[in-house]
């Protein structure tokens, strides 16, 4: 996974879109947190460097970074994962898509959903999927400048930390040991 994107090189703004290598994880932990900032969700980040780079060893998530040809320097990135679609089959997941703010409105998001669409293509994937939060206008804005489909007739729904690992099973007999 060394390589870059074909047509992701734009030596005009000299930005490359690249996998994330294992030396790159503290970086995408900055950039999530970062994100948590400007979601004004801060305190929510729970993940550690140690465990996403355990969980980036085991496949468990791909992200691709935009970086800058001549000075390394990092611009944002898209972290994605596998899905399964009972109507679909295997989908793509968008967890994140994080552009440093200074670097805003230069097609770095572009770029980094682009590469984000042939990884779904790569994988084979029937659907590409993700969430924008209601009023983030200029990510919504963006989103559907490239044709996406926006649902407002389906809510996201999640059961997390305390209330998921405290959750009183009525029918136990399924649990796995």
């Amino acid at each position: 996974m060394g390589y870059y994107f074909s047509g992701m090189k734009d030596q005009m703004e000299d930005i490359s879109i690249r996998w994330v290598k294992k030396s790159d994880i503290p970086i995408v932990f900055s950039l999530i947190q970062e994100l948590a900032v400007f979601e004004k969700a801060p305190d929510q980040v729970e993940i550690t460097v140690d465990q996403l780079s355990m969980d980036w060893e085991l496949k468990k998530f791909v992200c691709f970074l935009a970086v800058s040809n001549s000075s390394d320097e990092i611009f944002g990135m898209a972290l994605c994962h596998e899905r399964y679609s009972t109507w679909k089959g295997l989908t793509a997941h968008l967890e994140d898509l994080v552009v440093r703010s200074h670097f805003r409105g230069r097609g770095i998001g572009r770029r980094l959903m682009e590469a984000t669409i042939q990884w779904a293509k790569s994988i084979n994937a029937h659907r590409l999927h993700w969430e924008v939060l209601d009023w983030n206008t200029p990510a919504i804005n963006f989103y559907e400048s490239i044709g996406s489909e926006i649902l407002k007739d389906w809510y996201p729904c999640r059961l997390t930390g305390k209330e998921l690992y405290n959750y009183s099973f009525k029918y136990p007999e399924f649990i796995h040991s």
